[in-house]
């Protein structure tokens, strides 16, 4: 993905990011008819140093919480239009296992006792299973005491093939997909922006979608969201091929023990390596405390020996045939205390998507087509008071 163009002096809409929420407002601005619109990125487009690099992200209706519960609803039905337009599948449905320890308590991807009784109240589809069932389905390790909660129609958004699908439909659309072009700051009144090297574009409208930097942006105007910035790690092992096909899409719900925070992550065998070789992606689920900073570009990028450690005792002790870590991998989520993200218009000519934390790819139709309508000076079609920037949660 190159740059196209020359940076222009004015623009209906400025849209700065393109990882996964700037590219996914791009698209649905041109499917609105906007053509006159610049996405500005400092690097390339969701390069490996952001949120939104990778082949895969979950998509999943299992919550805790009532109202992500239905919003995951409509993020899936305009999933399901996003490939129709594309003419292609973007997502593979193989369902999703959340298993482990059940305690009254919710952790930042919910708790197994929280999400089946939303599933249960919202009549989503789900099957109860014991530690027994679980190991004979699949090739885990359960602990005898440990319970599931398996989720048919979840499955895996194959995140690297909508970045290229949001960036063919922008390009179609006559939109500047302009990278290695930082801005260095958003007019008072958010009608234009600074670049690096001097220029400047005035804009109807400009939309901050930058993950973990947009607090570099917006903290001038007094306007930046209180988040942390979290690196999280995530790897790929590979796998014997006799169990390949039984891999499933897991989360793990441990309690926290000692410096293990217990969470952790799997997908099933969706690629492989150069070599042929099966593989899975897994995660940590947790950053520890002293690796959690406000500033952005203070956030370590080079995987500690301990979160390795941690990663590879569980893959290799808590799953069969799990062979060799193969790749590895430090993505920055941004976090708001109350783990849910910030999409909200600012002021009048400027809105914003931000903390995703680690969990808005699978809502990033939904993301793209509220930032959209605000960049049209509409309202999101559905009630997304639960991501306000005035929330205590996020109130600097």
């Amino acid at each position: 993905m190159t740059a196209t163009g020359t940076v222009p002096q004015q623009a209906a809409v400025v849209i700065i990011g393109g990882g996964m929420a700037g590219l996914s407002c791009a698209a649905s601005l041109a499917r609105r008819g906007i053509r006159d619109v610049v996405l500005l990125e400092a690097k390339t487009l969701a390069h490996a140093k952001a949120s939104s690099f990778g082949e895969t992200r979950m998509f999943r209706e299992m919550y805790s919480d009532p109202v992500l519960c239905r919003l995951a609803q409509e993020a899936n039905r305009l999933w399901r239009e996003e490939e129709i337009h594309a003419g292609a599948k973007l997502r593979d449905t193989h369902g999703l296992l959340f298993y482990g320890e059940s305690w009254d308590e919710e952790t930042i991807e919910g708790s197994i006792p929280g999400a089946r009784r939303v599933m249960d109240e919202q009549g989503i589809p789900y099957e109860a299973l014991n530690a027994s069932e679980i190991s004979a389905r699949f090739p885990l390790k359960p602990k005898a005491d440990f319970t599931g909660l398996f989720e048919p129609t979840a499955g895996a958004v194959r995140s690297d093939k909508v970045i290229a699908h949001w960036v063919k439909t922008a390009r179609e659309a006559g939109h500047q997909l302009i990278e290695h072009c930082p801005v260095t700051s958003i007019d008072a009144d958010g009608g234009g922006v600074a670049l690096e090297g001097g220029n400047h574009i005035s804009a109807g409208q400009v939309v901050v979608a930058c993950g973990i930097w947009s607090q570099l942006l917006l903290a001038p105007l007094g306007l930046a969201p209180k988040l942390e910035v979290w690196p999280m790690l995530w790897a790929h092992y590979t796998v014997d091929a006799d169990l390949a096909p039984r891999y499933p899409q897991w989360f793990c719900f441990q309690q926290e023990r000692g410096d293990d925070g217990g969470l952790y992550y799997g997908f099933p065998v969706l690629s492989t390596t150069a070599d042929g070789r099966p593989r899975i992606k897994a995660g940590i689920d947790w950053a520890p405390k002293e690796l959690r900073v406000a500033e952005p570009n203070a956030m370590t990028t080079e995987p500690p020996a301990r979160l390795l450690e941690l990663l590879d005792t569980f893959l290799f002790n808590e799953l069969d045939g799990v062979q060799e870590r193969v790749e590895t991998v430090m993505s920055p989520y941004s976090m708001a205390s109350d783990v849910n993200f910030v999409l909200d218009r600012l002021s009048p000519k400027l809105s914003v998507f931000a903390g995703g934390s680690g969990q808005a790819f699978k809502f990033a139709p939904l993301i793209g087509d509220s930032l959209a309508r605000l960049a049209s000076e509409e309202q999101p079609a559905v009630d997304l008071s639960c991501w306000s920037h005035t929330r205590a949660a996020v109130r600097a």
